[in-house]
């Protein structure tokens, strides 16, 4: 069971691991801080989630310690001074080895650790595969969602603001006006892009904005509407023909489902 005090020790070993990584650095301390930031914004989006989806005030810290933990592999392959690429593919299945590695994790019913792993593990995959029940479909969900609103926000605030830092998977990217064929077609027919198939920065804008269709709730897209995350990040895009048509066919989808 996950109790105020386990939470609380859960807090401590958060903490405690971003001190204990080696800054060799200015740019990792600043991709750390970031990863933390995240981290915390994503437990503040989980819990606004949890207000409606979770039943129990346990439900609520097992989703906490969701948040907490499912980045903790990005920085750990940061220091490590792995590639963007293999950052992005890898730092899940990191995460949950440091979960598992963790004093705390180790007293939790058998029950609650696999809601826990199945989570972290799959909150990065393209598609989220059938878990061995409803409880951990649900939860894994709930973290995709949750860390999603923060992706599409921290990522408006640095193409409009150049507030933060630019995020690691666009690193490698250019900065032509062209977009992928592949990114386009996969919005077209209702899909979420692949981040392999992104060449350019106006590639990520397209994957963020395709990520719509993979929210889970209803009220994930009515914060995401409240917040016009997708016309935000669209506004920062050329207005091209092709452009403009997967907007309308996300836009579309967004209002049907925050309708419906």
């Amino acid at each position: 069971m996950i109790t105020d005090l386990l939470l609380k020790e859960c807090h401590l070993v958060f903490e405690e691991y971003f001190q204990s990584l080696i800054i060799d650095s200015p740019e990792n301390q600043r991709q750390f801080e970031e990863i933390r930031a995240h981290s915390l914004r994503v437990v503040d989006n989980s819990l606004l989630l949890a207000k409606v989806l979770l039943q129990t005030e346990e439900e609520k810290r097992i989703a906490t310690v969701n948040a907490l933990f499912h980045d903790l592999g990005k920085a750990t392959l940061i220091a490590k001074n792995i590639e963007a690429v293999n950052i992005q593919r890898d730092h899940a299945t990191v995460s949950s080895k440091i979960i598992q590695q963790s004093e705390f994790y180790q007293g939790l019913s058998t029950e609650v650790q696999s809601i826990i792993l199945k989570s972290v593990e799959n909150h990065n995959k393209l598609k989220l595969p059938k878990l061995d029940s409803e409880q951990q479909t649900l939860f894994a969900r709930l973290l995709r969602d949750a860390d999603k609103l923060d992706i599409f926000d921290s990522s408006y605030r640095f193409f409009k603001e150049r507030y933060g830092i630019q995020p690691n998977i666009t690193t490698e990217l250019n900065n032509s006006t062209e977009v992928s064929e592949k990114i386009l077609k996969s919005i077209l027919i209702g899909k979420t892009a692949a981040v392999e198939d992104m060449k350019s920065m106006n590639d990520y804008k397209l994957l963020l904005i395709s990520m719509a269709f993979d929210l889970n709730f209803k009220n994930t897209f009515r914060i995401m509407s409240e917040k016009q995350y997708i016309q935000k990040i669209y506004e920062t895009l050329p207005k091209r023909d092709q452009i403009i048509d997967v907007y309308r066919s996300i836009k579309l989808f967004v209002e049907n489902k925050f309708v419906s």
